[in-house]
Formats: structure tokens, C-alpha cells, sequence
């Protein structure tokens, strides 16, 4: 497995849109009133998002916010799904674009992608911290480190040449863990990321892996 394998080998479902867009028109439409969501909850929280502020935000009626999505729940599991599918795809580019010969570089990267998608991307530190305390039911409830270790760690054995003892997986999914929980705690702190936080979130990880 190729570091471009990592999107499609982790990324399993599209969960919780009702109608899967079978057009451009639709797909669209599923973007913009995400995009929508994502305006909302960076302003007020996960917590007081409805389906109606979607609509609003989105100049859309609530009837076509319902089209695809049957209730709030379901608006957080897809933000919660698209915020992953993200971290993947900028993950996979800082991966291709550092070339890392190490297992800390590479994990570097990921790291890298994160602090990234927590300064431009609207809501994704509050989804971040509502998938640490309850993560809406996207791909049955399993946890996005889970599910990006085992193909990240197929990916660094191709890429990097690791010796895996049949822990790096385990592992990974320990730093992934770790390294989302350091990172949301530095921008909740600071918006724009504490500089400090984010550097002991680095250190802790690479102390970890080398361990």
C-alpha cells in the first residue's frame, strides 16, 4: 500500500447522508449545506447547531436540509466524515510533497496536515472535539485513529521500509489518539494554535514512537 492508498483504504462509507448524491447537482448541494454547518458551529458550537440554522446559513429550505439529512445528528456525522476525508487527503499531500525517510517525519506530516485544517477550516476544532467526547455514528462509531492506522502502517512498511513487529498499527493509532487530543486542547486555547501546545504535542508523539 501506497501513502495515495491511505484515502481509500480508510475511508470505508459515506455514512450519513440520506440520498447519496448520484449527480453533480446534488453533490453540491450536500458540500454547500456542510459548508453551511461548518459556519454555524464555528460560531455557536456543536451544541446549539439545528437543522434550521443550517437552512438559513445555506439560503436553502429546511425540507432540502432534510432531503439529506434526517436530523442534526446526522449533519455532525457527515461534517464529522468530510473533516476526515480532509485530514486524509492533506495528510496524503504532505506525505508525497516531504518525501519522509523516517517514521517521525512522516508522522510529522500528519501532524502538519492537522494544525493546517485547524486554522483554515471553519468548525473542524469543534468537530474535532465533539468526535473526542461523542462521536457521532459515522462507519459504526469506530474512531478515526483506528481507522487510519491500519492502512497508514501498511503504507509506511511500503513506503519507508519499517520493520513492523505487528504493534504498529497499535501504535500509530496511540499517537493519532494522542496527537488529535494535544492538538484540539491548542487551538481550543488559541485559535490561531498555541505555538507551545502544538510543539509539545510534536514532542510527546515522537518521544512515544521512538520508545
Amino acid at each position: 500500500m501506497s501513502f495515495n492508498d491511505l484515502v481509500s483504504g480508510a475511508l470505508t462509507t459515506t455514512g450519513s447522508v440520506r440520498n447519496e448524491p448520484v449527480q453533480a447537482r446534488s453533490s453540491e448541494r450536500i458540500g454547500a449545506l456542510l459548508d453551511a454547518a461548518s459556519a454555524v458551529v464555528a460560531e455557536v458550537g456543536i451544541e446549539r447547531l439545528t437543522t434550521a440554522m443550517v437552512a438559513e446559513r445555506a439560503g436553502a429550505s429546511i425540507g432540502t436540509v432534510y432531503r439529506y439529512f434526517p436530523d442534526r445528528i446526522a449533519v455532525l456525522g457527515a461534517m464529522s466524515l468530510r473533516s476526515f476525508e480532509r485530514f486524509l487527503r492533506a495528510s496524503v499531500e504532505k506525505l508525497e510533497s516531504a518525501k519522509p525517510t523516517t517514521l517521525d517525519a512522516a508522522f510529522g506530516c500528519l501532524i502538519d496536515a492537522t494544525v493546517e485544517l485547524h486554522r483554515t477550516e471553519p468548525g473542524f476544532t469543534s468537530i474535532r472535539l465533539s468526535d473526542q467526547i461523542a462521536l457521532p455514528e459515522v462507519d459504526g462509531g469506530t474512531a478515526a485513529a483506528a481507522r487510519v492506522s491500519g492502512p497508514l502502517a501498511a503504507a509506511l512498511v511500503a513506503e519507508l521500509g519499517i520493520t513492523d513487529d505487528g504493534t504498529l498499527a497499535e501504535r500509530l493509532d496511540i499517537a493519532l489518539t494522542v496527537a488529535d487530543a494535544l492538538l484540539v486542547r491548542a487551538f481550543i486555547a488559541d485559535p490561531k494554535g498555541d505555538a507551545a501546545a502544538i510543539a509539545a504535542c510534536r514532542a510527546v508523539v515522537s518521544g512515544y514512537l521512538a520508545s
